[in-house]
């Protein structure tokens, strides 16, 4: 046995095996504010954002402000930046923080506030 404690202890393949497959599996704790892909299906009207998690978010376009009356054409125009935590749209001027649409921010406050009571008003009225 080595008393060095400055020298590495060698594992054995199956110890090693089990290492790898936990890095492998291993998540940062923001992968959940990070976004792999984004597009626009036209025939729902909805963005569709894949998380690095696996998740997946599916936003009504009309809920989201700047992106509810554009075009189709310009919405699926969508990118990913700031390493998939945003995304952007050049020719609309329109940005989002995944974080902020896994969390139901669609817009500013005035655009939640109106959204919240356009989709009340949607709600059907108990007899």
């Amino acid at each position: 046995m080595k008393t060095d404690e400055t020298e590495e202890m060698e594992l054995t393949p199956e110890v090693q095996a089990m290492i790898d497959e936990a890095l492998k599996n291993a998540r940062d704790p923001y992968d959940h504010e990070v976004a792999v892909s984004a597009e626009y299906d036209a025939v729902r009207e909805l963005l569709i954002v894949k998380l690095k998690t696996g998740e997946r978010l599916a936003i009504p376009r009309e809920n989201l402000q700047g992106i509810a009356t554009a075009a189709p054409a310009l919405v699926a125009k969508v990118e990913l930046e700031m390493l998939g935590m945003s995304l952007h749209w050049e020719e609309l001027d329109m940005d989002f923080l995944v974080d902020s649409l896994r969390q139901g921010i669609y817009g500013s406050e005035r655009w939640m506030r109106e959204l919240r009571r356009k989709h009340q008003a949607d709600l059907p009225q108990a007899s």
